[in-house]
């Protein structure tokens, strides 16, 4: 019996040579001690039995075991409030998608040890949805269980207790290679045609003198600014969408709006970098910085002037006026440009191109670098991939490099769009031999109701 604030019973034993002791029960309990001697005789029997104090196995048994929903929940709080790496628009997004594709699997709220291998290995083999879906699905899971295992270890350490989750059923997929590895990805989409970059010795050219010819059209002259501006800096269109004008940041800034802390372009001399654009926190988490060679110069002066007249239109305090590539909706949420898909089809059909994607702009300022032997070291400079040795602190000679680099790519993309060279070279460049302008086809005319600012027509007289 052991006395402190209370009596208490005690169970004393050692097994494979580790003193345990749990606890019998309190003095009060017990009106003779028979009693107490029957109960501490039973948890005896466990002790021997498993190795491991009686109690601590009840107390594993009474706590609420973990679902896969409670996995998703948590998972998704540590990815939006961390204050590292914080999780991109996106990441959510992909949580909610797989919560939803679990959901209707039924077993979202079922304890993960109790989703065998066997049970997810065959649904992923059953499954009709298409490869991309249902790997991003059950990847998905995979990671979240994953994350929870490693922190219910640390939890469980600190209460002195066992985790409630020591195994990760999902990795039965990768074990038993159902994953594409990324070879395999980038040769079936290659196989498949999903990636597809325009080709600078073909459709390079075409593409560029169309997308020109269209900003005359519909007021479409920021969208093909940034279409254009994407093509020349091969960059993801959710980097420069948010750029803003340098001159409207501070060095710092309050509330993060500072040049160190905000997509930004500079065209005035800077003693350190020239006329550059500056990246804030890509999708590998650091910041990128490009230099602007002349023409890409010329086109964002002619930005920066409309941009002003698309202020005073909409007036100096909208939300979109700080932007370089305002949204074409004053009620944007964003007040930026982002969507290229209303562009992108019209100039698919002027060109007679079946199929390009945003993303396959980027693709085509790689294969431009690849035609005109950009050294690997710079295309990962411009791409910029996440790789170890690639980051955003150049010196001087880096930087001129790329400067130099960055001309070349340029002028090789517009002289394959010899009217589109001609009309942003700098003024002291001869111009090139070039085509008649193309002319594209006039818009589909909208369908749906007549605008409520059109006259009515006049009735028919009788």
């Amino acid at each position: 019996m052991r006395v402190a604030a209370k009596k208490t019973y005690v169970l004393r034993r050692k097994v494979h040579g580790k003193s345990i002791m749990p606890t019998v029960g309190n003095f009060a309990d017990f009106n003779r001690i028979e009693l107490a001697r029957a109960r501490a005789a039973d948890l005896a029997r466990t002790l021997v039995e498993t190795g491991m104090n009686p109690n601590e196995l009840a107390r594993k048994a009474a706590s609420p075991e973990i679902t896969l929903r409670e996995v998703f929940a948590r998972y998704r709080q540590h990815l939006t409030t961390r204050k590292q790496k914080h999780a991109t628009p996106e990441t959510p997004r992909v949580l909610d998608r797989g919560v939803r594709k679990h959901e209707s699997y039924k077993w979202i709220d079922k304890p993960i040890p109790q989703i065998t291998a066997d049970a997810i290995e065959r649904k992923y083999l059953e499954s009709k949805e298409g490869v991309a879906a249902k790997e991003q699905a059950f990847r998905t899971a995979f990671t979240a269980v994953r994350w929870l295992i490693k922190v219910e270890a640390i939890a469980a350490a600190g209460e002195r207790r066992e985790p409630r989750v020591v195994a990760n059923p999902f990795e039965i997929l990768g074990i038993n290679k159902h994953f594409r590895a990324p070879d395999q990805i980038d040769r079936e989409h290659d196989e498949q045609g999903k990636r597809n970059p325009l080709r600078p010795s073909a459709s390079l050219g075409p593409f560029v003198e169309a997308a020109w010819s269209k900003r005359l059209q519909n007021d479409n002259e920021t969208g093909i600014h940034y279409l254009v501006l994407m093509l020349l800096w091969g960059c993801r269109k959710s980097e420069h969408a948010k750029c803003v004008w340098h001159e409207l940041l501070t060095e710092h800034g309050p509330a993060g709006a500072g040049r160190k802390t905000t997509s930004h372009i500079c065209l005035t001399e800077d003693p350190d970098w020239g006329p550059y654009v500056f990246f804030h926190k890509t999708k590998n988490g650091r910041n990128h910085r490009l230099p602007l060679a002349p023409m890409a110069l010329s086109l964002l002066k002619q930005r920066q002037v409309s941009a002003a007249e698309e202020a005073a239109r909409r007036g100096f305090e909208a939300k979109s006026r700080k932007f370089a590539f305002p949204a074409r909706n004053p009620t944007s949420k964003t007040g930026h440009y982002s969507d290229l898909t209303d562009l992108l089809g019209p100039l698919r059909e002027e060109i007679g191109i079946e199929k390009l994607a945003p993303h396959d702009l980027r693709r085509s300022f790689g294969a431009m670098m690849t035609e005109i032997g950009v050294p690997e070291g710079i295309k990962r400079r411009f791409l910029n991939h996440a790789r170890s040795d690639v980051t955003d602190i150049y010196t001087q000679a880096e930087w001129q490099l790329l400067r130099e680099w960055v001309g070349k790519i340029e002028q090789q993309m517009f002289l394959k769009a010899p009217n589109v060279y001609n009309a942003l070279k700098p003024v002291d460049w001869p111009a090139i031999p070039a085509p008649p302008p193309h002319v594209c086809r006039p818009p589909k005319p909208r369908t749906g109701r007549p605008r409520k600012d059109l006259p009515l027509a006049a009735p028919a007289a009788v």
